[in-house]
């Protein structure tokens, strides 16, 4: 939770194993988005878990706007699961452009 005279961005993290540290989900209050609170909380993870975990992952969707981001944060592309969100989900996922949500994209940085 990063608290910024008040609560501004959260994130879940899990242990994958084989040193694999996973951001599962971020967010960031509307009103806050795009002031670099996420990068903020991406960095206060890398810091705090270096010499923990030998990689930080996060696993998205195909997002004209989010891979871009991941990538300025300093990850790379490491692999994909084809189908993702239209095999484990009823309803259809959208990004913020309004385009279905089809394959899961892993990105991966070093500790």
């Amino acid at each position: 939770m990063l608290d910024d005279d008040g609560i501004k961005c959260e994130c879940l993290v899990t242990d994958e194993g084989n040193g694999i540290l996973e951001i599962k989900n971020i967010a960031t209050i509307p009103d806050y988005q795009g002031k670099g609170y996420e990068k903020a909380m991406i960095d206060f993870i890398s810091i705090k878990y270096r010499g923990q975990y030998s990689i930080l992952q996060v696993g998205i969707g195909d997002s004209t706007s989010t891979i871009p981001f991941c990538e300025k944060c300093g990850f790379v592309r490491s692999h994909s699961i084809k189908n993702f969100f239209t095999d484990n989900y009823k309803l259809p996922i959208y990004d913020e452009h309004g385009l279905q949500l089809v394959d899961m994209i892993y990105l991966q940085k070093i500790t």
